[in-house]
């Protein structure tokens, strides 16, 4: 759930809710409609014995009960309503036509009243029963006891219960779904301020848009100001990068332009010769440092740049410039692929690299990029010594050098290291299929 959206979250979490507020509405209703359905019950058997006691009536002493009663119920069989009048001793008085499926009496050892329902298996069939008992006074001053009982099937009222219960989860179900449709439709209302914001931000991240633009509502003013603020001082932070380092490269300028001009006139053309290789490599320096420190000082505005084209022009500049090694420098490049940076940076990465590949083979560098699940792969490989595993992490720190023999100021891997934390990416270095190093790096596309 860590990686869930607002919506599946809000949506999951009151699928819930609905869900467990509506299970308790089933079970409540459904518990109050069997109460309700058992108080009607008993009530209306209660009736059925009034009606009993409304016809009884003295014959000679014996209580005597009509064959026919206005009672479409008790003269049914299969209505599942019966009726009795039994003595004391339980013996029979009187029984309803409709009982007369039933083989036995009801127990009178069950106290039976008109308060509440009582319930007992009555020949395989469980039945509701009430009873009341009566002291009939005849002729002569004889009084007699005689309890009338009136029983139903429970059948009848459990499937009236079924019937209530489906048609109320029916209903509930129905209403569960329709809420969670609507609720669906108020989510995307509620959240389309944050997808605009979103859409807004990501336009920023592309470089398509300077700024957040658009009305928010009050609660989302607050964040879209503060990332306008944000990119805006990240704006002026780069104009101030570029005019101090526009004035750096000025100052030089006009010095390195001085040297130049007074090695042109020196007269040992040896001297000359270096002199002027690394005049032009400190301006090399001081251009592309001023170029990166204003493109690549943030990763707010995305770049990107085809790989192949830049690796091809590295290619043939390191092969011009080792050419008296005899190298074979070979590039794999998967097509389509993408660096997620600027082409100055690629071409620094890639430079460095192969530049410090290319002074410790003995024959061949390979450079290897593709695109491999969301990353951007840089691989290259030589024939050189390698490097030792407890050297590894120690050669890509600023300034270290394994072997001081070779030219350079143990730099280059600093800068490819800068580049690389600046992206977000990781680099690493293992023994390559070719017998010396292999350098891996993935950034994040």
């Amino acid at each position: 759930m860590k990686n869930w959206s607002l919506k599946q979250r809000l949506t999951t979490v009151s699928s819930i809710i609905l869900l467990i507020a509506f299970s308790i509405i089933f079970f409540a209703t459904k518990s109050a409609y069997l109460i309700a359905s058992k108080n009607r019950l008993q009530e209306s058997m209660t009736a059925q014995i009034y009606a009993l006691l409304a016809v009884a009536n003295d014959d000679q002493g014996i209580l005597f009960i009509p064959d026919i009663l206005r009672n479409e119920r008790l003269e049914n069989l299969s209505s599942g309503l019966v009726a009795y009048v039994l003595e004391q001793d339980g013996s029979l008085v009187w029984q309803s036509p409709s009982s007369e499926l039933f083989q036995t009496l009801p127990n009178m050892q069950q106290t039976l009243s008109l308060d509440k329902l009582s319930s007992s298996n009555f020949e395989g069939r469980m039945m509701f029963w009430i009873g009341l008992p009566i002291t009939w006074e005849h002729e002569g001053n004889q009084e007699k006891t005689y309890y009338f009982i009136i029983g139903e099937k429970q059948s009848i009222l459990t499937s009236a219960v079924d019937e209530f219960k489906n048609e109320v989860f029916a209903w509930l179900s129905t209403s569960w779904v329709l809420l969670l449709v609507v609720f669906s439709y108020a989510l995307n209302f509620f959240l389309r301020p944050l997808k605009n914001a979103q859409e807004q931000i990501e336009l920023v991240r592309l470089g398509k848009a300077k700024n957040v633009l658009g009305d928010f509502p009050e609660e989302l003013i607050p964040l879209t100001s503060s990332i306008n603020q944000l990119l805006d001082s990240e704006a002026r932070q780069k104009n101030r990068y570029r005019d101090t380092l526009g004035n750096l490269a000025h100052s030089l300028k006009t010095p390195l332009a001085i040297m130049k001009g007074e090695i042109e006139n020196h007269k040992i053309n040896d001297k000359k010769n270096i002199l002027s290789i690394q005049i032009e490599r400190i301006n090399d320096i001081v251009r592309y440092q001023l170029n990166r420190s204003v493109i690549s000082s943030g990763q707010t505005l995305v770049r990107t740049c085809a790989v192949e084209p830049e690796v091809e022009k590295m290619v043939a500049a390191l092969s011009k410039v080792h050419q008296p090694k005899g190298l074979k420098i070979e590039y794999r490049v998967e097509p389509n692929t993408i660096f997620p940076g600027d082409a100055g940076d690629l071409l620094e990465l890639v430079g460095n690299l192969a530049d410090n590949a290319c002074k410790w083979t003995h024959s061949t560098v390979v450079i290897s990029a593709k695109p491999k699940d969301g990353l951007f792969c840089l691989y290259l490989d030589d024939d050189g010594p390698g490097i030792e595993k407890q050297n590894r992490e120690a050669i890509l720190n600023r300034g270290k050098r394994l072997d001081q023999k070779i030219e350079g100021q143990g730099l280059g891997l600093s800068i490819v290291m800068d580049i690389i934390k600046n992206y977000r990416g990781d680099i690493s270095i293992e023994k390559s299929a070719l017998g010396g190093a292999l350098f891996r790096v993935t950034i994040p596309l």
